[in-house]
């Protein structure tokens, strides 16, 4: 039973992946409910198991260095919902872990190699990004690549792809190359476009992509802004906070002043809202942050002296003589060597009487061999004697019967 609920745990493995992937796409309560099960069947035989999203993981990561090098998207809808799964499964908070860890660098492999050129591109790197977000929600270790990736998607939104410099004041964690600049330019909201409600990013743009239409633009940005403020709430007790999120701060501040620019006062209330809301809750943040920080001290107790020990030496010294100034540990230390001598003079006596009753055994034994050894002698010289008469007689009956013949 056991073996075949380990491999029933293998098979829901590869099922979510398969489902994953059809159109139109399986709703997400159904996906929730085979995670929820896969859970409880992967600690029947954790290795097994364990072993075998491995190795999804490697083709996962080689799917991304194939893609990286042919510049296309490999990746498919299956590998973020299996990522997805696997952070939900494994223990994602462990500093190292044999499925976790290998899946977190082959994620920022992708969102910081990969040429973003559409719409699918866009929404799969979404997805992994709040996978990244769900790895680290606990753990709170820095990811920059999903942070990048996040203000990259921002910053197309309002930036023009041919001004290298207009990027450069995105902040962006990693600067993008010209290529992955003008990959993105589809996202850019031009002025004449119009939206009264933007579209949210369903899964069905991981499986078959989607038009890069005004709501799937102002869609994108939505779920942008998102995962900026799930990250700031996520990262908010780091130290290093102010120098990750100032950048992204101003290039909020950016796309905030661009909207109207290009007179988009058509743009969605949620949008503005949502901008609003995070520009002020990235703001208080951010105050708060530099408000902990603590400039460098001095130490405020008084100065102590080093201690300077100045050697002493005996003219007459004697191994003998203890010369420690404390008397107590003086006369323990002579009583331990005066036990050590003691036990010293102890065993060199047992070893001499054990010598002694060695020699002794070894004279008495000496002694009882002899006696037997003189006592066999005689017994063998009657014996002999006896044998010497009995054939003597014997010569003399054959010569008598010889005689009466």
């Amino acid at each position: 039973n056991k073996a075949k609920l380990a491999a029933l745990a293998v098979i829901l493995v590869d099922h979510v992946g398969v489902l994953a992937e059809q159109s139109p796409p399986v709703a997400k309560p159904v996906l929730d409910e085979l995670a929820r099960h896969v859970g409880e069947l992967a600690a029947v035989d954790p290795e097994q198991f364990g072993e075998h999203c491995r190795q999804l993981v490697v083709g996962m990561q080689r799917r991304v260095q194939a893609g990286v090098r042919q510049q296309t998207c490999q990746l498919r809808a299956a590998d973020a919902a299996l990522a997805r799964l696997f952070v939900g499964v494994f223990s994602a908070s462990d500093r190292f872990h044999a499925v976790v860890t290998p899946l977190l660098l082959a994620i920022g492999q992708f969102l910081g190699q990969h040429v973003f050129a559409s719409l699918r591109d866009v929404a799969l790197g979404l997805a992994l990004a709040a996978t990244v977000h769900e790895a680290q929600r606990l753990a709170r270790r820095l990811q920059p690549e999903a942070l990048s990736f996040v203000g990259a998607v921002l910053a197309a939104a309002v930036c023009d792809a041919d001004d290298a410099g207009d990027w450069a004041e995105t902040g962006c964690v990693f600067p993008l190359s010209r290529r992955q600049r003008e990959a993105t330019g589809f996202l850019r909201i031009g002025i004449s476009e119009k939206c009264a409600e933007a579209q949210a990013v369903p899964w069905a743009w991981l499986v078959g992509g989607g038009r890069a239409t005004a709501p799937a633009k102002y869609g994108v940005l939505r779920a942008s802004l998102a995962l900026v403020q799930r990250f700031a709430d996520c990262y908010a007790p780091l130290p290093a906070f102010v120098e990750l999120f100032a950048p992204l701060a101003r290039l909020l501040d950016k796309v905030g002043a661009r909207l109207p620019q290009f007179k988009l006062q058509q743009a969605p209330d949620a949008v503005r809202a949502q901008l609003d809301g995070l520009r002020a809750r990235l703001g208080e943040q951010l105050a708060e942050a530099r408000a902990a920080r603590r400039p460098l001290k001095l130490q405020h107790h008084r100065p102590m002296a080093l201690v300077t020990v100045a050697p002493k030496f005996e003219s007459s010294y004697n191994l003998e003589t203890h010369y420690d100034p404390d008397r107590d540990r003086n006369e323990l230390t002579k009583l331990r060597r005066q036990v050590a001598k003691e036990r010293r003079g102890a065993v060199r006596e047992l070893r001499r009487d054990a010598q002694f009753l060695a020699g002794e055994r070894l004279r008495e034994q000496r002694a009882k061999d002899s006696a037997y050894a003189s006592k066999m002698k005689k017994a063998w010289s009657v014996l002999e004697s006896d044998q010497s008469e009995m054939k003597k007689l014997d010569r003399q009956r054959i010569k008598e019967r010889k005689a009466k013949v």
